[in-house]
C-alpha cells in the first residue's frame, strides 16, 4: 500500500509542476497594418479570419477563419469602379417595405439595372440607399452609399 501511496504522490507532484515548467517567456506579437484596402477584400479578410481563428483555436482556426474570411471579404467589397458607377448614377428611388440588408433576396418586383463590364452586378436605389445586388440570385451584396 506504501508504495501506491509513493507513487500517487508522486504523480500528482509532476502534474502540478508541469504548467510551470511548459511555461516560457517568449511572446510574440503580431501587428497586421491595412493601408488601403481597395478591392482586395477577399484577401484582407482572408487575413483577419486567419488571425481571429488562431487567437481562438490555433492552426486549426486559422485554417477555417482564412477560408471563412476570404468568402465574406469577397462577398462585400465590390470593385471600386462598380462603386463609383452606382454612386454617380441618376435614378428615381424606388420605394421599398421589405429588409434592406446585405444577404437579403429582392424580390423581382424591385427594379434592378445593369452595371457595365460587371456581368455579375446589378443595382438598385431603394429609400434613399443604393444597393448593389447578385444578378444570380438578386440578393443584397453590398450597400453603397458613398
Amino acid at each position: 500500500m506504501r508504495p501506491l501511496l509513493l507513487s500517487v504522490s508522486a504523480a500528482s507532484f509532476i502534474l502540478a509542476a508541469a504548467p510551470v515548467f511548459a511555461q516560457s517567456d517568449d511572446t510574440t506579437t503580431t501587428t497586421t497594418v491595412v493601408k488601403d484596402k481597395g478591392s482586395a477584400g477577399a484577401g484582407a479578410g482572408a487575413a483577419g479570419g486567419a488571425i481571429a481563428g488562431a487567437a481562438v483555436a490555433g492552426p486549426v482556426g486559422a485554417l477555417v477563419g482564412a477560408v471563412a474570411g476570404g468568402a465574406a471579404g469577397a462577398a462585400v467589397d465590390p470593385p471600386r469602379e462598380v462603386k463609383t458607377y452606382i454612386t454617380t448614377q441618376q435614378v428615381a428611388p424606388v420605394s421599398y417595405n421589405g429588409d434592406i440588408a446585405v444577404g437579403q433576396v429582392l424580390p423581382d418586383e424591385v427594379t434592378v439595372y445593369d452595371v457595365p463590364n460587371y456581368d455579375r452586378y446589378r443595382w438598385t436605389y431603394i429609400n434613399g440607399q443604393r444597393l448593389l445586388i447578385d444578378r444570380r440570385d438578386r440578393k443584397i451584396v453590398a450597400v453603397v452609399n458613398e
